[in-house]
């Protein structure tokens, strides 16, 4: 066993031990999946300090630390990032008021680089990123204020395994999507193994549709709403590219959708979706990171759900 598996395996079991504890009152029927120790990250952000050398940096602690190498990030982001800091100071063009880079790669080999600026991109950007292009064998999203340039394509593909059946779903630049894929395949893999039912489904925060595509061949209907306009364009696509017609969705906090069906306020962003033809039972919560605030909570228990996917 390496370091990075002994010190995994420290805080897996801790957080088992924390989550253990807590939920004891109410089951002791608990599955834990283990991620891979290192290399499972398949998204990254750096800020870019000097322009000399391409030095990229991370913030650790409040404290900008200079990054080479990510040992928790897929052997495809570092190969990039050495790619990136031999290429990009060649050209004044491509260095000149940089000053963010982000990187996605699929664990097939897709990957797509954001190169972020404080300046307009004209022809010779373009020229000069679509070289940068072929070098690192990558497509290339330039973004400025109001401007942005896609050298190949702005999304990558990833393809989940969920209980050996396989479904792909394109995964687009300044979308959120899961950065630990193999730990996505188990949470669609368990969400999987509850039972099929024939009344619907509300999801809120539903991103470009990773989880959805689930739920639409485990419920009759899907209503799914997500605040963020890229992500809902991306969730139109992939429900299309996977043959899905049973999904309904709609540009709304999960606030906005609770008011919605608690008939507490009508929107127009929701005109297109008839709620008296839905027979919801279950709320599906995949939330951001801050999770659920006391007002949200409040509206979920005003609703009759019979049940919860958290």
């Amino acid at each position: 066993m390496n370091k990075n598996q002994e010190e995994y395996l420290i805080q897996f079991d801790k957080k088992k031990s924390n989550f253990s504890s807590f939920f004891s009152n109410y089951t002791d029927d608990i599955e834990f999946f283990q991620s891979p120790p290192s290399k499972f990250r398949t998204r990254a952000e750096f800020g870019v300090a000097s322009m000399n050398s391409l030095n990229l940096t991370m913030v650790e602690n409040g404290d900008k630390i200079y990054v080479d190498q990510l040992d928790i990030c897929n052997p495809s982001i570092n190969h990039i990032i050495g790619l990136l800091k031999k290429q990009i100071v060649l050209s004044d063009t491509l260095k000149e008021k940089l000053f963010q880079i982000e990187i996605q790669v699929s664990r097939k080999g897709d990957s797509l680089v954001s190169l972020i600026y404080h300046k307009f991109l004209d022809s010779n950007w373009i020229e000069k990123a679509k070289i940068l292009s072929e070098k690192i064998q990558s497509s290339i999203v330039g973004r400025s204020k109001n401007q942005k340039v896609v050298i190949g394509k702005d999304y990558i593909i990833e393809t989940y395994d969920v209980n050996g059946d396989k479904f792909q779903i394109k995964l687009y630049e300044q979308c959120f999507s899961q950065p630990n894929p193999d730990i996505c395949d188990h949470m669609l893999s368990w969400v999987a193994r509850n039972p099929r039912s024939k009344s619907d489904i509300v999801e809120l925060h539903c991103g470009l549709g990773t989880f959805t595509v689930i739920l639409s061949k485990m419920f009759s209907k899907v209503l799914c709403t997500e605040n963020s306009r890229p992500s809902i364009k991306a969730l139109e696509i992939n429900m299309k590219d996977n043959c899905i017609s049973n999904v309904a969705f709609g540009r709304l906090s999960g606030i906005e959708t609770l008011e919605a069906l608690n008939k507490k306020r009508d929107f127009i962003r929701l005109k297109h979706v008839s709620l008296q033809d839905y027979k919801i039972n279950t709320l599906f919560l995949d939330p951001p990171r801050s999770g659920l605030d006391s007002f949200t909570i409040k509206l979920i228990k005003e609703i009759d759900f019979q049940k919860l996917i958290y």
